[in-house]
């Protein structure tokens, strides 16, 4: 192999591009001065204004990759582009999936002038051919091409003009267009070859911007995700999952709107059903959170009967489907994803808009939505999974009601009824009784009052905790099932049922703004054994007599002195609201045992 050494060249880098490239901060990527070094070795020998060029290219190069946000880099690609062959005018069009121009940046037009030339180009005419043969483009003047389609009313006159593509990684990622060279000529051939090199050196300080940005969203994802991890974990309720999910995928994905909305009614036979936003951040969020669409023709709809995403780079100019979130065409590029359960049951849908000319979302967006849609479908499962455990706590209770009348009040009242035929019998004696007879009759006839008042008291609490088949009024929702639900929706993280023992009238004296706190402190130190214990059992105790106690023992790890102390801060708190009391501290044979007391008010 044969080495041929490089003549030498006159150092031809400007201070100012020296200075920038050496100062602290972000460097320019290495490989973008690779197209200045090639455009050199090209044009060095040819031309007299060689120098001057390749200064203009390199200060260029520089501007472009000093930066790290993607939106500053392609704002500064367009400007330096302008600058490097003296056009009036430039414009970078990126391409979407469907290779029509997605967005339209422009430099030399002001904001009045943009507004007052309406919609952006999306790729016909003479910008169509550069995208279709991905080659550039030189023309003395626009209007005289055959394939020119003209201007829109208030555009400014443009005449010469200059096309180049704009790779990135080996992949068409846009082009860039010059018009009206400076002075009134037209673009040279020494132009095209000087944009030619800006176009590559470019197209390396994007990638890496690109890449920076990709690193950066993923991080967000990450944090993201893992928040709404230990949410579902904790037990948050469903709601506050899925706001948590419509912001992060809102924060991930740069969006401006996002909504989740779930199914309210079955619909008609082989219909779409009735979607209602359930959570929604964004634009008009509040006007939107329990919004019903009834459209069958929409976005969310396809989604949901379909089962599989929708992505519109501007849904607003989107023939494929209606758009009912936002009908007013607030939204350009939009993203709806269905909510897929076990069973590819489809629970709904989350959809994530930006506004109308945004850009529209990438593939690392769109991997990252996806991943929000399949959190927020855990999240409505474990709702259900709730309310069946919920259900199927009631279905319990109401077995347990009819076992403790049938084993308590019945067996009392019996055996009441046996000692009054008893005590009938005696009176019904001729014989008379003695002082001491007369006693024990008066002890037993005490004694059966007791013990009828007593199963009157049982059959109360029974009667309050039972619904009345006939009555329409709400009744709220006894205390053992609520407990009892957050027990079976516990064992899914434990990975086993934890024991309960129940004492007292727990749904007859526990008043519902202490069953609130009681199911909430419940709820938390389960979560807690299940997230640092490694437990293998656990067993739940309430006892209600003057006051309540709940007392909850694992034979995990013990606790301990790193874990979070906020959880248990919180259970203190609930505590001392009430005029109770919190402890906790190891078992008596090792492991964990939580102490949670609170007085209660004398029952009538």
């Amino acid at each position: 192999m044969s080495h041929r050494t490089p003549r030498a060249r006159k150092c031809r880098t400007p201070p100012a591009a020296v200075r920038s490239a050496l100062a602290p901060g972000p460097k320019v990527p290495i490989g973008t001065f690779g197209a200045v070094e090639d455009y050199g070795e090209r044009v060095s020998s040819r031309r007299p204004r060689a120098d001057q060029d390749i200064d203009v290219l390199l200060d260029a190069v520089v501007s472009v990759g000093r930066g790290l946000e993607l939106e500053t880099t392609l704002q500064q690609v367009v400007r330096a582009a302008a600058t490097v062959v003296d056009a009036r005018y430039a414009a970078l069009g990126i391409l979407g999936d469907d290779e029509r121009i997605a967005r339209f940046l422009t430099v030399g037009m002001t904001a009045a002038e943009v507004e007052a030339v309406g919609p952006r180009p999306t790729g016909h005419g003479i910008l169509g051919d550069v995208i279709r043969h991905r080659r550039p483009l030189r023309l003395p003047d626009v209007a005289a091409h055959p394939r020119s389609v003209g201007y829109p009313p208030n555009h400014p006159p443009m005449h010469s003009f200059l096309g180049m593509p704009l790779q990135v990684h080996g992949k068409p990622f846009g082009n860039l267009y010059l018009t009206e060279k400076r002075g009134g000529g037209e673009f040279t051939e020494d132009d095209q070859r000087l944009l030619e090199a800006f176009a590559s050196a470019a197209s390396v300080a994007v990638e890496n911007a690109r890449l920076y940005e990709e690193a950066r969203l993923r991080e967000r994802w990450s944090r993201a995700d893992d928040e709404i991890a230990r949410r579902l974990l904790a037990g948050e309720e469903p709601d506050a999952v899925l706001d948590l999910v419509t912001t992060g995928a809102t924060t991930v994905a740069a969006a401006d709107t996002a909504g989740i909305a779930v199914p309210s009614d079955d619909g008609p036979a082989g219909g779409v059903p009735t979607l209602t936003i359930r959570a929604a951040v964004g634009i008009r969020a509040e006007a939107l959170r329990g919004r019903a669409l009834r459209s069958a023709g929409s976005f969310l709809a396809r989604a949901f009967v379909e089962g599989r995403p929708i992505v519109s780079p501007d849904a607003s100019a989107d023939d494929r489907a209606q758009l009912v979130m936002h009908p007013d065409g607030t939204v350009g590029p939009l993203a709806v994803f269905p909510l897929v359960g076990r069973g590819r049951r489809v629970l709904g849908v989350l959809a994530v808009g930006r506004v109308r000319g945004a850009e529209p979302f990438r593939d690392v967006v769109i991997e990252a939505l996806g991943a929000f849609a399949n959190q927020a479908a855990v999240a409505l499962e474990l709702a259900e999974r709730r309310a069946d455990a919920a259900r199927l706590a009631v279905v319990r209770d109401r077995d347990r009601i009819a076992r403790d009348l049938h084993d308590l009040a019945v067996q009392r009242l019996y055996a009441t009824g046996l000692s009054l035929q008893s005590i009938d019998r005696r009176l019904a004696d001729p014989r008379p009784l003695d002082p001491d007879g007369r006693q024990d009759l008066g002890s037993r006839v005490s004694e059966a009052i007791d013990q009828i008042d007593e199963t009157i008291v049982l059959i109360r609490t029974t009667i309050r905790d039972l619904r009345d088949p006939g009555s329409d009024a709400p009744r709220r929702v006894a205390t053992r099932s609520l407990l009892l639900a957050e027990v079976e929706a516990a064992a899914h993280s434990l990975g086993f049922t934890p024991t309960v023992r129940f004492e007292g009238p727990i749904d007859a004296q526990v008043p519902s703004t202490t069953t609130a706190h009681l199911v909430a402190v419940l709820r938390e130190t389960l979560s807690n054994t299940a997230r640092h214990a490694r437990a293998k059992r656990v067993h739940v105790r309430l006892r209600v007599a003057d006051d309540l106690v709940l007392t909850v023992t694992d034979d995990g790890s013990g606790t301990s002195p790193d874990a979070p102390r906020s959880g248990l801060a919180n259970l203190s708190r609930r505590a001392t609201e009430l005029g109770g009391s919190f402890e906790v501290g190891p078992g008596p044979a090792g492991g964990t045992t939580v102490h949670w007391r609170v007085p209660l008010p004398k029952m009538s």
